[in-house]
């Protein structure tokens, strides 16, 4: 993954948790007693990381991130206390998971539109203590999201800076994208507001916003967004949307947008219609919640707003193509706990998105590698395989630069030093669908 091509005939040695040594076979000296792992024919690449997920517990998810090559996740809402004490049961060895980093309970404003924890702040002075609140408590970011006030906002990103802790997430309603970079938030989630800020009419779409009064009937919501959403299509401006990228690449602002949510959103009524193999993973009565006729962001939809998620998906394609032409750095995120995002297995399709985007195999691998070492500034230490790094590495059965889609042909995993062969990975998730099924009956 440092964009070099595969060196072929290639022995690794891993002591501990690290790569100690790293070269052509037969010119690499293996110490006596190593376990051996013949690996000829097979692509040896840096474990994935999932940089936007919210995960609730670890008997399910934990084991599917691994057999699948995620040995990272960004954890982008959450219990702190659940999420701080899995990170340290992984660290000693008492659960088999994921590096976890976490934000903590999300910031919002007045009448907060974040679900799950959350810490609502008014004003400036709330937002700076609960950044310290935060900082305090072992968080390492702070998530920030829609109803933030533009004075909380702005101080919640110079607090941040003072404990040294990036800003990350949602673009609030009050703030533009290009004042989000502009201020120093290091990662924009699901594109934020760009093509709204890339539309000839970005002013009038935002009094459209504040003028709109509440909703009596439920699919007026869905109508009003479809109407908002068609008329920003309509006015897309490429050259606004290249001084926008402009602020991107100048302030290494990250995006993470979380292509497998909005293409499981757009395409629910087919994702439905059942067939999932990936199913069995997830008990009953957490699959009842995802039919179309439950699910929170579809059971009120109309016909117009369908039609304009399918548009808005492949102009969010386009943009993400655009983006990675332009030189914005992009990092993988799957936005877990929504409806049929599966752990580790949505993060293979997100890369299959990505070169459907334009980027190359190469580059969509490093979205979900090294991408993520250089944002947790980890370079040094993780990302590609080298010698001294940390030994999250996937062994696979066929060349993911011929097909991405060969990231799912995984042979072995190596979490942290530890070696888990194919057998090991298929009894983690037999282990999971028996979780599953038990929570069902």
């Amino acid at each position: 993954m440092t964009g070099a091509a595969p060196k072929p005939d290639m022995t690794v040695v891993i002591k501990g948790n690290r790569i100690t040594a790293l070269g052509r076979t037969g010119q690499v000296h293996v110490p006596r007693g190593a376990l051996i792992v013949d690996a000829a024919g097979k692509f040896l690449i840096p474990g994935l990381w999932d940089m936007h997920v919210h995960f609730t517990e670890t008997e399910r998810s934990f084991p599917m991130f691994i057999a699948n090559g995620v040995t990272g996740a960004r954890n982008m809402g959450g219990d702190l206390d659940d999420l701080l004490r899995w990170r340290a049961e992984v660290v000693s060895g008492k659960l088999v998971g994921p590096r976890i980093v976490t934000c903590g309970p999300i910031i919002d404003g007045p009448q907060p539109a974040a679900h799950g924890p959350t810490i609502v702040v008014s004003n400036a002075a709330e937002g700076r203590q609960a950044v310290d609140m935060l900082k305090q408590r072992g968080a390492d970011c702070v998530k920030v999201y829609d109803r933030l006030p533009r004075d909380a906002y702005f101080a919640i990103i110079d607090e941040s800076k003072k404990q040294r802790m990036p800003v990350v997430g949602h673009v609030p309603v009050a703030i533009t994208s290009v004042e989000a970079s502009d201020a120093g938030q290091k990662s924009i989630e699901h594109l934020g507001s760009i093509l709204e800020a890339a539309s000839t009419i970005e002013s009038e779409l935002q009094q459209l916003e504040k003028a709109s009064a509440p909703p009596t009937d439920p699919s007026e919501f869905p109508r009003r967004i479809a109407a908002r959403g068609a008329r920003m299509l309509d006015a897309y401006d490429e050259q606004k949307a290249k001084q926008i990228f402009a602020h991107f690449i100048q302030n290494q602002t990250w995006q993470v947008p979380t292509l497998e949510i909005k293409w499981t959103q757009t395409f629910i009524d087919d994702l439905s219609k059942g067939g999932d193999p990936r199913l069995k993973y997830v008990p009953q009565s957490e699959q009842q919640w995802w039919s179309p006729q439950k699910n929170f962001f579809a059971r009120y939809r109309t016909p117009e707003y369908i039609v304009f998620k399918k548009r808005l998906f492949q102009k969010e394609l386009e943009l993400v193509g655009a983006m990675h032409r332009a030189g914005v750095p992009f990092m993988t995120g799957t936005d877990l706990s929504g409806a049929y995002i599966f752990a580790g297995f949505s993060l293979h399709h997100e890369l299959e998105m990505y070169v459907q985007a334009g980027f190359s195999p190469m580059e969509a691998l490093q979205a979900a590698t090294r991408n993520p070492a250089m944002f947790l500034d980890e370079l040094s230490s993780q990302g590609t395989v080298e010698t001294g790094k940390i030994a999250n590495l996937v062994l696979l059965d066929a060349n993911p630069l011929d097909n991405i889609s060969n990231i799912k042909r995984i042979d072995a995993v190596i979490l942290n030093g530890s070696f888990f062969p194919k057998t090991a990975l298929r009894m983690m998730l037999a282990n999971v669908e028996k979780a599953a099924n038990a929570k069902s009956n």
